[in-house]
């Protein structure tokens, strides 16, 4: 090396640490050259590293052991492999299985899928599948809009024809309660000849109409007319 290159400060430095390095190169060597000379020696380092080795490896997995028991029991769940659309069907391809501690698991986690379950509302990749975001029904469901209050309504009388996603007006004694309310779900009817005939919405209504709204549901004066 071209000392001009070397500045004066990092020069001294090196020539005064140049017998050090000069004297741990002569003990490493010496070392060495002893358990060469001595195999029996050798041998004991040697089995001395693999011990050290053996036992922090035992010590690891003791503590992953204990983390994982005091985490308690686990369940498997099922999450999104992909996006998932209102109205898709739940197929094995749409889902994969994942182990979670049973204490971080929602209730309403689906640990398996009945035949024939429709998606409810939109489910992103990575979500946990649901009984609220999956369903048997046919009929699609909105996700409630950031300060609105859902409501479900059946009208005393007959439906007008409508879908998820119109807007109606909630009515009570002549009084419009609220006006372009959000259809978030059909309620149909299961069972009987009248299967699959609507009976009532759920809609969404601002939070400070709702509880005119679930008033005059609970005792049978709300009617909806559809809003164009």
């Amino acid at each position: 090396m071209n000392n001009k290159l070397v500045p004066a400060s990092l020069h001294k430095l090196l020539t005064a640490i140049t017998p050090v390095i000069v004297r741990i190169r002569e003990i490493g060597a010496a070392n060495y050259l002893v358990l060469c000379r001595n195999n029996r020696r050798r041998q004991q380092v040697i089995a001395g590293l693999v011990c050290c080795a053996a036992l922090t490896f035992f010590v690891t997995l003791s503590r992953m052991q204990s983390a994982t028991s005091s985490l308690g029991k686990t369940t498997s769940v099922l999450i999104a492999a992909s996006d998932i659309k209102p109205g898709d069907l739940i197929t094995p391809q749409l889902f994969v299985v994942r182990t979670f501690p049973r204490s971080a698991v929602a209730q309403t986690a689906l640990h398996d899928v009945q035949l024939g379950s429709i998606a409810q509302q939109s489910i992103s990749s990575g979500e946990l599948l649901t009984t609220t975001n999956t369903g048997t029904s046919t009929s699609k469901q909105l996700q409630l809009p950031v300060g609105f209050r859902s409501v479900a309504i059946v009208p005393p009388a007959a439906l007008p024809p409508m879908q998820v996603g119109d807007h109606v007006d909630i009515i009570a004694n002549g009084i419009v309660l609220a006006a372009d309310a959000l259809v978030l779900s059909l309620m149909e009817n299961t069972t009987g000849a009248s299967n699959g005939a609507v009976l009532g919405v759920v809609v969404a209504v601002p939070a400070e109409l709702s509880a005119a709204v679930a008033s005059a549901t609970a005792i049978g004066d709300a009617t909806l007319v559809v809003s164009s």
